[in-house]
């Protein structure tokens, strides 16, 4: 109850104080703003691409968090790895770096956080099926519960990756960066308003070229990314989107490490350049299909029907990193804590992960009480085929993590590795819903919605079949306070389904019982009050939010068997996620923007169903930092012989993390970033961003999910510099 405590008293603050959090909320020009010309146009945010236009209702209205990163934003700020503008937000913070560097998990609220594209799912197939960010229009961070979006999430948010729609105008947008370890990239933006000299068709084709390098010589990511996306518009009352985006990737991962089990610290003998183990090569192919259907049957009645379909392949090999697992299981099982020995294990796979999704709505409104009230009914289904083949090679090698001149590696034969079924499984997804936003009088919007799914996952490696079914709700209320703030208050429910045999209290994993039992979904609700909106003739845009979110039946790994398949799980009972966030957009004088954000989340095990789960009652959620904090300004020179330069420097960064399980907490981090950006005329534009400016020795990656000392630790990036040169004709 900690963070709702201090949340109330935070918008309190807001409310007298004026400095508050901020979504940039612009909404492109709406169906009806397209309707109300009198000839067919192309209007680039028509389709249902976004989290927040299934109902036409303005952002500020909607009675959750939503914090929107618009394309200005992500160039202004120059990340290499796009997502990591992600750690500007509050509450959000990177989880894991994942085989390739152009992947990796977040965690939003404590949580992991599910990735979308187009409001649709996306399979990850460890960085292989990531968007590219040539082909992003902006990102939007939805907070708490959003089942009522998509069904099964992790409550604690989603991150939704809106692509890029054809536009009005006719243009071709140029980019060329080059920056640190030899890094490089390249990317064609080309549109075309009116092709064939038709207002009925638009037409916008991405291409992109990178050659990421790391601080470890052998790690890097080659990329390849071609995205065309078509619109036609066959009537005034008929419309279409259609694209096709193929993605290759292939690279050498970076090298993890064990750490001292004793305190979690890192030798002094590693550092970013460290690479242990030989690099693999590794690498995957992505194609992704979406395409939307609308036709307004009536101006206060429209049919909507969207589909994806994403074919992601990965082929891998590994052979990096350390692993300390100190008298056998070590960490897990009491081993010698001061062994500082570690193996290098190398093995080889091939990932294979089908995602299709098929949606129909039907979307209308009417006028009540003087005011328009809308609705939206449809039904969706999501099939997902994963099947991983793998095979153990074994140890490669051997180092003391204390002395890494001590590697003795062999060579990997990675030709005589036979692959078996490893993972093979269907899942099938069938949803309903409903939902409104209803204005009983001018001041007050509700939104409310249901939904009901039913999950059914089919798993051929272990012979097992899980169906699960359930109903969730939310509801919510906006007041508009003023004409330019808003307050909410909601109620969300979320139900993800889970996999994995339960270990049930006095069993362990031998137990050939313990086979039958699947463990049931994982549920939770999510109270939330806040305050949106701008203050100050429109010069602080802000949003402020505290929650109360309770999970329950969260499924835990079994300390005892971290690495056997099936996976043996137990259930931790219960666990709170309480805290609030700020974030604020000011705009200080007419040529210097300040953005800030800051949030506060106190986890906590409350309530334990199995003692043997490897967590005591109070123990927080592993690896979540209590605070999280952005502060980033940005100065344009207004005149003289430097007018329009622009110069932006800020911080970011995360407190501790703690590790429960393993008894440790494992340091935060504070950067520095910078930013020096001229137009040289109207057509060209040079731009230089600096990140970690301090050089600060950091680790990005502390363990597994549950921060074991034994493996997965990784640094993040020292300092590093990219020139970007754009130019726009």
């Amino acid at each position: 109850m900690g963070g709702y405590k201090y949340g109330v008293s935070a918008i309190a603050l807001v409310i007298s104080m004026g400095s508050v959090a901020a979504a940039q909320l612009e909404v492109d020009a709406s169906s009806d703003q397209a309707r109300a010309e009198d000839e067919i146009v192309v209007v680039g945010d028509r389709f249902q691409n976004s989290l927040t236009n299934r109902l036409p209702i303005d952002p500020t209205e909607l009675p959750f968090s939503l914090d929107i990163i618009d394309e200005a934003m992500i160039e202004e700020r120059g990340f290499f790895n796009p997502f990591d503008i992600l750690e500007t937000l509050p509450n959000v913070y990177r989880r894991q770096t994942q085989l390739l560097p152009s992947s990796g998990g977040y965690n939003i609220r404590g949580l992991n956080a599910t990735v979308l594209t187009n409001n649709r799912p996306e399979g990850g197939s460890r960085g292989a099926g990531r968007r590219d960010i040539s082909y992003i229009e902006r990102i939007e961070v939805a907070k708490g519960p959003t089942s009522i979006i998509l069904g099964p999430v992790i409550p604690g948010g989603v991150i939704n990756q809106v692509t890029k729609s054809p536009k009005e105008d006719d243009f071709i947008n140029l980019t060329a960066r080059a920056g640190s370890y030899g890094t490089y990239r390249g990317e064609v933006d080309a549109n075309f308003g009116s092709p064939f000299g038709s207002e009925a068709l638009g037409f916008r084709l991405t291409l992109a070229y990178e050659d990421q390098q790391a601080p470890q010589d052998a790690r890097y990511t080659e990329t390849i990314a071609v995205r065309p996306v078509f619109e036609i518009d066959f009537s005034d009352r008929t419309r279409a989107q259609a694209s096709v985006a193929y993605t290759k990737r292939e690279g050498a991962p970076g090298s993890w490490f064990a750490v001292s089990a004793l305190d979690g610290s890192v030798p002094d003998t590693i550092d970013e350049e460290t690479y242990f183990g030989v690099p693999p090569e590794q690498g995957g192919e992505d194609l992704y299909y979406n395409a939307e259907v609308q036709h307004e049957f009536l101006d206060n009645l429209k049919l909507v029907l969207r589909g994806s379909y994403q074919d992601a392949d990965f082929d891998y090999q590994t052979s990096q990193g350390i692993s300390n697992y100190a008298g056998g299981r070590g960490f897990y099982s009491g081993g010698d804590l001061t062994d500082t020995f570690g193996y290098t294990y190398y093995s080889r796979g091939f990932r294979n992960e089908d995602v299709a999704y098929g949606d129909a709505q039907l979307q209308g409104g009417f006028e009540a009480f003087g005011q328009q009230q809308d609705w939206v009914v449809g039904g969706s289904y999501r099939w997902t085929k994963f099947a991983n083949d793998w095979g153990f090679g074994g140890v490669l090698g051997s180092v003391d993590i204390n002395d890494p001149s001590t590697a003795s590696y062999g060579v990997p034969d990675f030709d005589s590795i036979v692959l078996s079924p490893f993972q093979d499984f269907e899942t099938d997804l069938y949803s309903v819903y409903a939902e409104t936003s209803l204005r009983p009088f001018e001041p007050l919007t509700i939104v409310a919605g249901v939904r009901y799914d039913k999950y059914e996952r089919d798993d051929f490696r272990n012979t097992a079949f899980t169906e699960n079914e359930d109903v969730t709700f939310r509801i919510g209320g906006t007041y508009e306070l003023t004409n330019n703030v808003n307050a909410y208050v909601s109620y969300a429910e979320s139900f993800i389904p889970q996999s994995g045999q339960m270990i049930r209290a006095g069993e362990s994993y031998t137990d050939l019982n313990a086979l039958s039992d699947i463990i049931d979904p994982e549920t939770a609700v999510n109270y939330e009050i806040g305050l949106k909106g701008s203050i100050l003739d429109g010069r602080v845009a802000f949003t402020a939010a505290a929650f109360m979110l309770t999970r329950q039946n969260v499924a835990t790994a079994d300390p005892n068997n971290v690495s056997g398949y099936p996976s043996y799980v137990v259930a931790t009972g219960e666990q709170e996620h309480n805290g609030f966030e700020l974030s604020s957009s000011v705009e200080v004088t007419d040529n210097f923007n300040l953005d800030l954000s800051y949030g506060y989340v106190d986890t906590e095990v409350t309530k334990l169903i199995n003692a043997n789960n490897g967590q005591d009652l109070g123990d927080p959620v592993p690896l979540t930092p209590s605070h999280t904090f952005s502060v980033y300004g940005t100065y344009t020179v207004p005149s003289g012989p430097l007018a329009d330069l622009r110069l932006g420097a800020g911080v970011r960064g995360i407190t501790e993390r703690p590790a429960p399980r393993y008894d440790l907490v494992y340091d935060g981090y504070t950067l520095v970033d910078a930013t020096v950006a001229y137009p040289l005329n109207e057509i060209f534009e040079v731009q230089l961003n600096v990140h970690n400016l301090l050089d600060e020795v950091y680790r990005e990656t502390v363990g597994y999910d549950h921060g074991t000392p034994s493996a997965g630790h990784a640094f993040g990036n020292p300092r590093s510099a990219y020139v970007t040169v754009r130019a726009n004709f």
